[in-house]
């Protein structure tokens, strides 16, 4: 049995027929195998009926702590509210507790389950990690049944927080308005991209497409972004290149999302990773972020990308205005953007899908130009998916920048930028052009636009790509499910009954693989929504 038991989800945000593994839960158990410490990932945690019953079949008496990765947890909605309004996946992801309605009911949850751990193992701890972990700081109240909260990176703090944990040693915590945090000194200090080891006790599924890091980092600066920048942290084409054939031995994988902050930071780094990937003994497909500016500086790169099996890249274009674009952090002209998008088309187009993010209320762009940049998107088509949403800004705590997250400079100096009436929970901003409210509406009724010019298919972001292929279904297939609504309710059926063939057989295999006589349990995807 298992020191460590970790929960992960991701699949509200992709309906019922869910996205596949996040990275982070696999990197944080990767380090502690390494380690010498068990561990187990119960992934799409969510979708299990009677989830007490199953975890409780985990948990032991060496069971030293769970962790709950919250990253990609939402709560649930609807697939007909889905299906006409694509932001609200966004929408229901900034509202709620983790993956519940309120508080209260997240309260109630992690209560029931540290009773179950607390029967078995009455010292062990719950743990929240993940993206959404910040909410614990400014709604500390519906957290309190978690005794640390880890924010930021952890594949190293953790592991010596685990190990505190186990020896009965006081863990490296620091408390900060009544709530205990890990303290990730080490990751800030030691900052690393880690090997990841995916075990047989994953219940990785034959052929399942995976995630894979291949840096941590953006060598970029841009105002709206709390991702780690200004530095990247690669790994090693010898260590990529090991794990993409370990994965293929083991499991038959050849299809990743590759999770990097900007895969094309540099020409160099898209020049020695795509000679890994060509020179695999096997055809590889991916998905990945990817950045204009240097795409239009160095063309040579999206042709390499392309033949190292792009299939899915994700341009973060935010705005085509172009001072509005340069002060926010992306200094190359709209036009010579524009122009890309429409040569990536007319060269690309069947082979890799594109995918285009912009963002709604940037300080000094009025409604009118965010209309004439959707105009010339529907003019000129060049976008497979376009996602339009408003500006966020999280709250901005001193004492953890730096150390335990890299904030945007919207949120440390907002009032440099014209924003004022900020508030959280819920989340406002005004500035000159816009405040929120008006932001998130006009997102709204642009996505709302798009979808009824563009009539895609189901799946409706190249992030979703991975799993389609895991579900079976050929390239072309699944480049139809992304780009025809013609035959919609019959393919969001087949791709929802393999899905759930999918989670069914991976939670079998997961008690199996880890010596679990199971009692009966059950998946269910109308029990959630």
């Amino acid at each position: 049995m298992s020191q460590v038991i970790i929960l992960s989800d991701s699949s509200p945000l992709g309906g019922e027929y869910g996205n596949m593994r996040y990275m982070g839960a696999y990197s944080i158990a990767g380090s502690l195998r390494k380690a010498g410490i068990s561990c187990v990932v119960i992934d799409y945690f969510t979708r299990i009926e009677n989830f007490f019953a199953y975890i409780d079949q985990f948990i032991t008496q060496d069971t030293a702590v769970i962790g709950v990765s919250s990253t990609f947890l939402a709560p649930w909605v609807s697939m007909k509210v889905r299906r006409t309004n694509r932001s609200d996946g966004w929408n229901r992801y900034n509202s709620g507790e983790l993956n519940f309605e309120t508080g209260e009911e997240l309260l109630l949850w992690t209560k029931t389950l540290k009773e179950i751990l607390h029967k078995k193992s009455p010292h062990a701890k719950l743990v929240l990690g993940g993206v959404k972990s910040q909410s614990a700081i400014w709604r500390p109240q519906f957290y309190k049944n978690f005794d640390e909260i880890c924010i930021g990176a952890a594949d190293q703090s953790f592991v010596e927080y685990v190990n505190s944990i186990l020896h009965s040693k006081q863990p490296n915590t620091i408390v900060f308005d009544d709530v205990s945090y890990i303290r990730n000194q080490i990751d800030i200090t030691n900052k690393i991209c880690p090997e990841a080891f995916w075990s047989k006790k994953d219940a990785v599924q034959k052929n399942e497409s995976l995630p894979i890091e291949v840096a941590r980092g953006c060598i970029f600066s841009c105002k709206f972004c709390h991702y780690d920048k200004k530095e990247s942290f690669r790994k090693t084409t010898e260590t990529l290149r090991a794990e993409l054939i370990r994965n293929y031995e083991n499991f038959g994988t050849t299809v990743y999302s590759l999770c990097d902050d900007c895969f094309n930071d540099h020409p160099k780094k898209v020049e020695a990773y795509c000679e890994v990937f060509k020179s695999l003994p096997f055809k590889m497909e991916w998905t990945s972020y990817v950045r204009v500016d240097v795409a239009v500086k160095f063309p040579h790169t999206i042709d390499l990308m392309i033949e190292s099996g792009a299939s899915g890249l994700f341009w973060g274009l935010e705005s085509f205005h172009p001072e509005v674009a340069r002060k926010a952090g992306k200094g190359t002209p709209p036009d010579q953007v524009k122009k890309f998008l429409i040569d990536f088309k007319n060269k690309y187009s069947g082979q890799c899908l594109v995918e285009g993010s912009f963002i709604v209320g940037l300080p000094g762009e009025s409604r009118e130009s965010i209309l004439n940049t959707f105009e010339w998107i529907k003019q000129h088509n060049a976008l497979d998916i376009a996602h339009f949403a408003p500006l966020s800004i999280v709250p901005y705590v001193p004492n953890l920048d730096k150390r335990q997250y890299d904030y945007a400079d919207y949120s440390k100096n907002p009032e440099k930028y014209g924003f004022k009436n900020i508030r959280f929970a819920p989340l406002y901003w005004e500035h000159d052009f816009f405040n929120y409210e008006e932001a998130k509406k006009l997102a709204v009724e642009i996505t709302n636009e798009w979808r009824d010019f563009k009539k895609p298919g189901i799946l409706q972001t190249i992030f979703i790509y991975g799993h389609a292929r895991t579900l079976g279904f050929t390239k072309d297939q699944t480049l139809k499910l992304f780009r025809s609504n013609v035959n919609m309710p019959n393919d969001y059926l087949e791709v929802s009954q393999r899905f759930n063939e999918f989670i069914k057989s991976y939670h079998s295999e997961l008690l199996a693989n880890n010596n679990i006589n199971s009692t009966e349990f059950s998946t269910s995807l109308s029990a959630q929504l």
